[in-house]
């Protein structure tokens, strides 16, 4: 039985977004890996704004190390 073209329409969109993800998350430093399950756990988090935020905060938290 072939799977229809919806099936497989709805399976590349899922291999899309999987591929997306695991790009983002291989660009994100270890700080920022470490802050995104926190940040994802907020209503209305995406994966988007999560590696934004996460990446700011480590910089801030860099800095304030930096300066003490």
């Amino acid at each position: 039985m072939m799977p229809s073209k919806k099936t497989i329409a709805g399976l590349l969109i899922c291999l899309v977004i999987a591929m997306a993800s695991v790009k983002k998350a291989e660009t994100l430093s270890d700080c920022a890996k470490q802050c995104m399950p926190v940040c994802l756990n907020e209503k209305g988090a995406t994966i988007d704004v999560c590696s934004e935020a996460c990446e700011k905060y480590c910089v801030q938290m860099t800095e304030k190390a930096t300066k003490a």
